[in-house]
């Protein structure tokens, strides 16, 4: 497979997508049913760009679950061998989550219609796309606001993007922050600061999905600005620089779609998560990237359960310097109200009083 189907090496029916390019003369056509994980997935990245580039997509049906035995969906497509000269393939999107597709009736009716998702793209317009993903259903203007990014108006281009530490031992250097002594714990350290730090910093280690502030559990050991998970032989200290700066950050594998929540200051991250800090205003970066349309953008980014750094740094910064005033303050009040509810649970380092006890007590007080 390495040796004569490279690109498609990752998988056989890759293998027979290339096999059947081979296989075809010039100008004739090839087709195919089969899995669409070829379509976005990091592993096939090359076998899109080469698709691109040397062949013709003419039509694609995108089908959802169980059709044909397949409990992850299922793609029927034709290919001319000959390179694309600036056409438009049809693609049909034969499945929502709201319609019952399981059924053949269902899939032809909704094939018959010819109104239902349906998109006529050209192909160049994925090879602008970071990764070159099938990504049919995006909207023309986040197509060329993707191509837009590839000249230096990406969200990497304008902040820092880093995944955090690889401790090699969890069990050894991470703790929940109720775990151990809060005389030896330091949540908020200044990133400027020269006293030498405690033992336990406030550490992000992913969690839930929560926007905007919170699933602050975690400390780190941290010590001697944490030399002993530096030089243990099982770590990955990458990064290191982002620690106690201010910065946000989101949980690298999420079930819920991207949700980045943010640190003043204090912080050290973990391997869980991915934080952006940048000299300018983060808080409009927070509002981006907690946005509908940026969340539009990952699911074609990233259609696994993982968000990587590669895939965060590739979307297109959207702001202005006048949206990221209007922004800015949008978002401090998100965060503050999203504070306000995260320190109103025991679990939070912050905590002072259950706000349902407060009202109790006012209730008691109330002249009758």
């Amino acid at each position: 497979m390495k040796d004569e189907y490279p690109s498609g090496k990752a998988d056989l029916m890759t293998a027979f997508m290339l096999k059947s390019q081979a296989l075809t003369k010039l100008n004739g056509s090839w087709g195919m049913i089969n899995l669409p994980s070829w379509m976005s997935l990091k592993s096939f990245e090359r076998l899109r760009q080469d698709l691109l580039r040397d062949q013709r997509l003419v039509s694609m049906v995108h089908l959802g679950r169980g059709v044909f035995g397949s409990d992850f969906g299922s793609v029927a497509f034709v290919v001319t061998n000959a390179r694309s000269s600036g056409g438009r393939a049809i693609y049909r999107r034969l499945f929502d989550q709201h319609v019952d597709v399981r059924s053949v009736a269902a899939i032809e009716a909704l094939f018959h219609d010819r109104d239902y998702n349906c998109f006529e793209v050209a192909q160049s317009d994925f090879a602008a796309i970071p990764g070159s993903p099938i990504v049919y259903w995006l909207s023309e203007k986040m197509r060329i606001a993707f191509a837009r990014a590839g000249s230096g108006t990406s969200l990497g281009a304008a902040c820092g993007i880093a995944k955090g530490i690889t401790t090699g031992d969890n069990g050894r250097f991470l703790r929940l922050w109720w775990e151990v002594s809060r005389d030896q714990s330091e949540f908020d350290r200044d990133p400027d600061f020269t006293m030498p730090t405690r033992t336990w910093h406030a550490a992000d280690k992913g969690g839930d999905f929560r926007r905007w502030f919170g699933n602050n559990y975690w400390v780190i050991y941290w010590p001697d600005d944490g030399r002993d998970i530096i030089n243990f032989a099982g770590s990955t200290p990458r990064n290191v620089h982002t620690r106690f700066q201010p910065s946000i950050a989101c949980t690298k594998i999420s079930s819920g779609g991207i949700s980045f929540r943010a640190h003043d200051r204090g912080f050290v991250f973990t391997d869980a998560s991915v934080a952006a800090t940048c000299a300018g205003d983060l808080d409009s970066v927070l509002g981006f990237v907690n946005s509908s349309t940026a969340d539009h953008m990952m699911a074609a980014l990233a259609p696994t359960l993982n968000f990587e750094v590669g895939q965060i740094r590739s979307l297109p910064w959207l702001v202005d310097h006048h949206g990221e005033e209007r922004l800015a303050h949008t978002v401090t009040q998100l965060k503050n109200n999203s504070a306000t509810d995260w320190n109103a649970s025991e679990v939070s380092w912050d905590f002072e009083s259950n706000p349902l006890v407060a009202l109790a007590r006012e209730s008691v007080r109330a002249p009758i």
